[in-house]
C-alpha cells in the first residue's frame, strides 16, 4: 500500500489543515483587535495579501493636539495602576517602591508616545513580513510554515496576558480614587489605551515567534536539500542506477541556484529582523522593564503583608509569576530566533562532493561567509542582548532584591523613618509656599 493512502497519513493531513485554519483565524482576529484598539488604521486586502493605509486627509495640527490630549489623559490615569505605591512613604522601602512605580509610569508614557508616532513604520514592517512569508512559502513549497506549536504558544501568551490584565484593571477601577473623584470616564479611556499597550507588547512577542519559525523553515529546507543531494555523491539515483556526469552536473547546478536563492532570502530576513528590532526597541525594552519591575513590586507587597499581618499574599506571588512568565516567553522567542538563524552553519554545506563542478563550492562558500558576517543578535538600545542567558541575569537580580528586602527587614528598614517624614514635610511646605505666593500674586493683580 502507498504511504500517502495510509490512515495515519490522512489523519496527519487533517490535523495539519485544521491547525492551519486555526492559525489563519487567529491572525485575522489579531488584525481586527488591533484596528478596534486604534493601533493601526488600514485595510487588509485579500488578493494580494497586503495592508494599505486608509486614505484620509489629516490635519497635522489637529493630530498633534489630539495626541497631546491623549498623552495628558494617559499620564493622569496610569498611576492608578500603582495606587498602592502612590501613598505617602513612611520608610526607605516605601520610598524606593514609589520611585520604581514612577519609573514604570514614565517608561509607559514614553513607549506610548513612540508607538503613536511609528504607525507608518509598523505598517511597512507588516507588509514586509507578509511578503517574506509568501516568498518562503513559495520557495519551500510549504503550506504550513506556522505549526501547531505557534498556535499553542500564542494561546498560552493570550491567557497569561488576560490573567494579568484582570488584576491590573481592578487596580485601575479602584472605587476610592476613581468614582469618588469623578474620573470614571478618564479611567475607562486609560484602560482602553492600556489594553492597546499590552496588545503591542504581545505583538512584539508574536513577531519574534514568527521570525524564529521562518528561520527554522529555511534551515529545515536546506537540511532536506542536502539529503536530496546524496545521490550526486553516491553517483546513483533513487532507483539504484548509475547517474551520468551530465545528470550529476545538472542537479548540482540546480541545487547551487537554490542555495543562492536561500542566501537572498536569508539576507532579506536578516534585514527585516534588524528593522523590527530598531523600530520596536522601546516597546521591547518597556516589555522587559515593565514585567521585571512589576514582579519586584509585587514581591515587595508580599513582604509588607507578611510583616504587617503575618500572612503570605498568594495572589501577589501568583501575579509575580505571571509577569515572569511574560518575560521568559519573550526572551525564549528571541533566543529561538537567533539559534534558528545559525542553523545552516551547523550543516555540512562545505563537504559536499563537487568533483565535477566548482559551482556548488562557490555558492556554499558565499552563503557561509554571509552568515558569518550577519551573525544575528537581537539587542535593544544597543546593549541589552535578548537570549536565555538574560533570563539567568533577571533571576539573579530578583534573588538579590529578595536578599535586600530581608536585610531591610532585619535592620528596621520597614519601620517608620523620621528622616523620610522630614524630607516629605519640607517638600510639602515648599509646595505650599509656592502656592501661597501664586495666590498672593493673583490677588494683587486683581486689585
Amino acid at each position: 500500500m502507498l504511504k500517502h493512502s495510509t490512515p495515519e497519513w490522512k489523519e496527519k493531513v487533517i490535523l495539519q489543515s485544521r491547525s492551519e485554519r486555526y492559525t489563519r483565524r487567529l491572525l485575522l482576529f489579531l488584525y481586527k483587535v488591533s484596528c478596534a484598539l486604534s493601533l493601526i488604521s488600514c485595510r487588509l486586502n485579500r488578493n494580494p495579501l497586503l495592508f494599505t493605509p486608509n486614505r484620509r486627509r489629516r490635519n497635522k495640527w489637529l493630530l498633534l493636539i489630539w495626541r497631546f490630549v491623549v498623552v495628558i489623559i494617559y499620564w493622569g490615569v496610569l498611576p492608578a495602576l500603582f495606587f498602592e505605591f502612590q501613598k505617602s512613604p513612611k520608610n526607605y522601602a516605601d520610598l524606593f517602591a514609589q520611585l520604581q512605580s514612577l519609573s514604570v509610569v514614565l517608561f509607559a508614557v514614553g513607549s506610548f508616545i513612540v508607538q503613536s508616532r511609528s504607525e507608518r513604520k509598523i505598517l511597512s514592517l507588516l507588509n514586509r513580513y507578509l511578503a517574506i512569508y509568501r516568498r518562503i512559502s513559495a520557495f519551500t513549497q510549504s503550506s504550513r510554515m506556522l505549526p501547531t506549536q505557534f498556535l499553542v504558544l500564542c494561546t498560552l501568551k493570550f491567557f497569561i496576558t488576560l490573567w494579568g490584565c484582570v488584576h491590573e484593571m481592578v487596580e485601575l477601577f479602584m472605587v476610592n480614587h476613581v468614582v469618588i473623584e469623578g474620573r470614571l470616564l478618564a479611567a475607562m479611556f486609560g484602560m482602553y489605551m492600556w489594553l492597546g499597550m499590552l496588545f503591542v507588547l504581545d505583538m512584539c512577542f508574536m513577531a519574534l515567534l514568527i521570525t524564529s519559525f521562518m528561520y527554522k523553515e529555511m534551515g529545515t529546507h536546506i537540511q532536506e536539500m542536502l539529503e536530496h543531494m546524496r545521490p550526486i555523491e553516491e553517483e546513483k539515483d533513487l532507483l539504484g542506477q548509475r547517474m551520468t556526469d551530465y545528470r550529476r552536473m545538472q542537479l548540482l547546478c540546480d541545487y547551487s541556484d537554490e542555495l543562492d536563492e536561500c542566501a537572498i532570502i536569508y539576507r532579506e530576513l536578516y534585514d527585516l529582523t534588524l528593522c523590527f528590532c530598531s523600530a520596536c526597541q522601546w516597546q521591547i525594552f518597556f516589555c522587559v522593564y515593565y514585567n521585571f519591575e512589576v514582579a519586584l513590586l509585587l514581591l515587595y507587597q508580599c513582604f509588607c503583608l507578611y510583616l504587617e499581618k503575618s500572612e503570605m499574599g498568594l495572589v501577589l506571588l501568583i501575579m509575580a509569576g505571571n509577569k515572569m512568565a511574560n518575560l521568559v516567553l519573550l526572551l525564549m522567542c528571541a533566543d529561538a530566533a537567533v539559534k534558528n538563524s545559525h542553523l545552516p552553519e551547523r550543516l555540512p554545506l562545505d563537504i559536499v562532493c563537487t568533483d565535477i563542478d566548482q559551482r556548488w563550492d562557490a555558492s556554499a562558500e558565499s552563503f557561509l561567509s554571509q552568515l558569518k558576517v550577519q551573525h544575528l543578535e537581537i539587542k535593544i538600545l544597543g546593549f541589552f542582548k535578548l537570549d536565555n542567558k538574560f533570563i539567568l541575569i533577571i533571576l539573579s537580580a530578583i534573588i538579590s532584591y529578595l536578599f535586600i528586602m530581608v536585610q531591610f527587614g532585619l535592620t528596621g528598614g520597614f519601620e517608620e523613618s523620621e528622616l523620610v517624614k522630614q524630607l516629605l514635610n519640607v517638600q510639602s511646605e515648599g509646595n505650599s509656599d509656592v502656592s501661597n505666593k501664586n495666590n498672593s500674586n493673583i490677588s494683587n493683580n486683581n486689585k
